[in-house]
């Protein structure tokens, strides 16, 4: 006997398996690094090296013209 399977159960199916890989991530809580300063210094820097990676083409980015 086949069932099709409706937007509804899909989104029941993936909401499920997204809450348990959700839970199973923060099961591990990790302890605050002992400065804060720095690894808020080092999270920014990776975070600007990884989003230099990334290339955008020039239709993508808006175009602006400020007016005074």
């Amino acid at each position: 006997m086949s069932r099709k399977m409706t937007r509804r159960d899909l989104a029941a199916v993936l909401g499920s398996a997204a809450t348990a890989a959700m839970v199973q991530a923060q099961s591990a809580p990790t302890a605050p690094p002992e400065d804060l300063n720095t690894a808020a210094k080092d999270q920014l820097r990776q975070n600007a090296e990884a989003m230099a990676k990334v290339e955008l083409s020039m239709s993508t980015e808006p175009a602006f013209e400020f007016k005074a």
